[in-house]
């Protein structure tokens, strides 16, 4: 969805850019010549990749992330304490040996590792527009006023699936044909207000095609070898996005009032030489112009690092000192599910101050603007709401289920599905372990929300997930609400929904959540009266080895869930983190308990429920249980609450959520 820039705006500048690249490196010549069936396809001549880094044995994910953001603040005016939002995009999750994590989230874990001690953590996933959908957030959060400095991070750990598609690949029109392009990095960026007239975001405008969603598909492999894998139709993905991305940069570009000649430099996503240079054929066949020669490609030796790729071409253009402050550029965003979109960027001295050299320690310093938003706090409205559960426990389906939800959502909503200007899919545990594309953009395709758009189209609708566990769906309502304040759109869906992956297979691994779904549609309350009124979020990351949630493969290559925890200590932590953080909420707020007609914990158990209230020193006949005995309600938590409160109009709800890490949630709701 649109964000653009006027006079009453925060304008957001990319205040430091760090990478880390693996020392490891690979060629595509190798790559091909080490899949089991010959392929004969010259790859390395039709992409342009050369050569890619790939992780070290005990380099992973996070491992990448970390390295990221301690170069990245190395470069920054801000100390670790100062990022009061961090945002984690990495696609992959894998952080160990055979090990996808689900929970604690990235963010949580980062913040432990780094001293983010003040950020809100947040991870999201939405394939390669990932750190885009990343720097979209951080701007709404700068330009509404809730932060005045976030981060933005990704560590890629994804050439595993060059060994899936080694072992499985056919011939050269193979879907897994794609993940022999692979390349791992991490990248990081600090944002803030632009300090500088004229630099920074002058726009951003992302929105999702959902009719191509499944063209780019990552997942377990369903061989015995195990895995994950990428299955991508090349060919139907550059057919989708190469036009169309083409006519919506000219559009964004025409409202902002600069022509092509003020382009310094083009920035596509770095996927291969073919479809970049058909990008380029695409401009010059519809408005005549070359933008050739201003085109940034990293590819030779990068490989496609899927969604830091446009981030660590613009960190090799500065350090090769070929973009200098003042200069302007176009990214051109995609990626899977389908996201297309457009940026438009001056550089401030940031390309100086990443190559200069400091006497003391490297990392030079400079003022950061702190200037204050003038927008008001909004009330956030549920409009509508849907809840859906499977025939069983063993049938659920994320997607099936969030259609029943979302539909009957909007069948109980006074908007039409076109109104939608953005989708939150806040979906921890998903069928089929799916990676690539975001629930959300699926779930848009299913139910042909604005699914296929053309550019000036007003009515767009811009998907993605965020992966927070219960927490999640909380800190998607905060998101919503900040859109909302920033013009981002009006009218934000958000969908909750946890699946067992373990129950049909393993049925004596089960996991505990209760299989379901959940939607609700929000907007600012026009006359105040209801709604979400303030959120606060805490995190406690010395409990973060209390739960862990992680995805591996048997040995009979079956994608399977483990959890391990440590249920009384975990117990009593929450408890110990609930007292905390709503004390400080409360204090925040210039409330006290007695002014709240009821509270909604999060509904683990209902053991769990009464002991919150006892803690709390809350009377239990105000305190409302929603606990189901199928298991955690997770992510629908929220909205079963909505759905079961029992509160006269006026009246003060606090909702409180929990999630592994430890994460704590806290919202004002007025009945």
């Amino acid at each position: 969805m649109l964000m653009k820039n006027n006079d009453t705006m925060l304008r957001t500048v990319i205040e430091s850019i760090g990478a880390y690249l693996p020392s490891h490196e690979v060629t595509t010549d190798e790559i091909v010549q080490g899949c089991e069936r010959k392929v004969r396809v010259p790859l390395a001549k039709l992409t342009g990749i050369r050569s890619r880094r790939r992780a070290g044995i005990d380099e992973f994910s996070i491992d990448l992330a970390e390295k990221a953001v301690s170069d990245c603040l190395n470069h920054s005016a801000l100390a670790a304490d100062q990022i009061e939002a961090i945002v984690c995009t990495n696609i992959s999750r894998w952080d160990s040996k055979n090990s996808v994590t689900f929970e604690p989230a990235t963010s949580v874990r980062l913040k432990s590792l780094l001293g983010l001690d003040n950020a809100i953590a947040i991870d999201i996933s939405n394939a390669c527009a990932g750190m885009w959908t990343g720097v979209y957030m951080i701007d709404a959060l700068i330009r509404s006023g809730a932060i005045r400095s976030g981060m933005v991070v990704s560590g890629e750990y994804i050439t595993h699936l060059i060994d899936t598609a080694q072992k499985e690949i056919v011939d050269f029109m193979d879907p897994q044909l794609a993940s022999l392009t692979l390349g791992d990095a991490g990248v990081a960026l600090t944002l803030t207000a632009a300090g500088s007239q004229g630099s920074g975001f002058h726009d951003l405008d992302m929105y999702t095609l959902s009719k191509y969603s499944q063209f780019c598909v990552a997942k377990p492999t369903d061989k015995p070898h195990g895995g994950a894998a990428m299955y991508t139709d090349a060919i139907k993905v550059t057919e989708s996005v190469v036009p169309h991305a083409a006519r919506h940069a000219k559009d964004v570009l025409d409202r902002n009032e600069w022509g092509f000649d003020a382009i310094g430099h083009v920035i596509p996503h770095q996927t291969s030489k073919l479809t970049m240079q058909e990008g380029m054929r695409e401009i010059k066949r519809l408005f005549d112009y070359d933008l050739s020669q201003r085109l940034i490609n990293n590819l030779e030796q990068r490989g496609n690092t899927s969604s830091n790729a446009h981030f660590l071409a613009l960190h090799d253009a500065m350090r090769r000192r070929e973009v200098k402050g003042g200069d302007s550029i176009v990214f051109c965003i995609s990626g899977s599910g389908q996201t297309t979109g457009t940026a438009l960027y001056v550089c401030d001295d940031l390309p100086e101050r990443i190559n200069a050299e400091d006497a003391q320690n490297g990392k030079p310093r400079r003022e950061i603007a702190t200037t204050e938003s003038a927008l008001m706090p909004i009330q956030l409205q549920v409009e509508s709401l849907g809840i859906a559960y499977p025939p069983t426990r063993e049938s659920a389906d994320t997607l099936t289920m969030l259609q029943q939800a979302g539909e009957q959502c909007l069948e109980q909503s006074s908007c039409e599905k076109q109104d939608i200007d953005i989708l939150i899919a806040a979906c921890t545990y998903r069928t089929e372990f799916i990676m690539e594309p975001a629930i959300a953009a699926l779930l848009a395709g299913r139910m042909e929300i604005n699914f296929d758009r053309e550019p000036e189209a007003a009515d767009k609708t811009f998907a993605f997930d965020v992966i927070n566990g219960e927490v999640g769906m909380m800190k998607s309502l905060f998101l919503a609400s900040e859109f909302i304040r920033a013009g981002r759109g009006k009218k934000v869906m958000v969908v909750g929904s946890e699946v067992d992956n373990n129950a049909a297979d393993r049925p004596d691994q089960s996991i505990d959540v209760s299989p379901m779904a959940s939607a609700l549609i929000v907007q600012e309350s026009v006359d105040a009266t209801s709604g979400f009124l303030s959120f606060h979020f805490q995190d406690f990351t010395q409990y973060k080895d209390l739960r862990k949630a992680e995805g591996y493969w048997n040995q009979q290559g079956q994608a399977c869930m483990n959890c391990t925890d440590q249920p009384e200590a975990l117990h009593a932590a929450y408890l110990e983190c609930i007292e905390t953080t709503v004390g400080n909420f409360l204090r925040a707020n210039e409330l006290s308990l007695d002014d709240l007609s009821c509270i909604v914990p999060s509904p683990i158990s209902s053991v769990f429920v009464a002991d919150v209230a006892s803690r709390l020193q809350f009377p239990a006949e105000k305190t409302l249980d929603i606990s189901d005995a199928n298991g955690s309600l997770m992510s629908s938590a929220i909205p079963v609450g909505v759905k079961n409160l029992d509160a006269a109009p006026g009246e003060m709800v606090l909702f409180i959520s929990v999630s592994p890490g430890i994460q704590i949630g806290c919202a004002l709701y007025i009945a």
